[in-house]
């Protein structure tokens, strides 16, 4: 099983591109350590040679999110 959610990809925050110039995908992080914190990632995985860019999304969710996750 994954450990972020394919279905919270999306286009975001237009000025954030990673190191290929691709427009940075906001995906959601649903390991133990950070449950539903977003993070900002290549478009391209890396195993198929994406370049690595990481950046945590400092978006605060509401407290009805929180209890859910």
């Amino acid at each position: 099983m994954s450990s972020f959610s394919n279905s919270s990809m999306a286009s975001v925050d237009e000025g954030r591109y990673c190191r290929y110039g691709n427009e940075a995908l906001l995906k959601t992080s649903w390991t133990q350590l950070n449950p539903g914190s977003r993070f900002f990632t290549c478009r391209i995985s890396k195993k198929m040679g994406g370049c690595a860019y990481f950046l945590w999304y400092e978006d605060r969710h509401p407290p009805q999110a929180n209890r859910v996750m």
